[in-house]
């Protein structure tokens, strides 16, 4: 819990330095802006790992490896690994601090509109 609260924090300080670099101020629009790109950042690198690393992008890579290398052997191609084995990483990091980023959109939109 408390490394999700640091995140949380690291990604708040984040945004209201690019709202402030970016936008010579900080404003409400701004900080929504901002807070889209960052957890939208997040949520896709989170997204992309957890795609490697499940393996439902082992057999579109396997196939375009067969297709692509004429060259090679049956066996260097065997002997390649998947990107599921690259990818040790969790996903689980960049959606917990991902997640809350965006909620914070979504309240501060809510402000912005009402």
């Amino acid at each position: 819990m408390k490394k999700i609260a640091l995140l949380f924090l690291f990604g708040q300080f984040i945004i209201f330095i690019l709202s402030f670099l970016l936008n010579a101020g900080i404003s409400l629009l701004s900080y929504i802006n901002t807070s889209f790109y960052v957890g939208g950042l997040l949520l896709f690198v989170g997204g992309i790992i957890y795609i490697f690393r499940t393996g439902s992008f082992d057999f579109f890579n396997s196939s375009m490896r067969k297709v692509l290398s004429l060259k090679h052997t049956k066996e260097d191609l065997d002997s390649m690994r998947s990107p599921s084995e690259v990818f040790s990483m969790s996903p689980k990091v960049f959606f917990q601090a991902g997640i809350p980023i965006f909620l914070m959109m979504f309240i501060a939109m809510g402000f912005y509109y009402s």
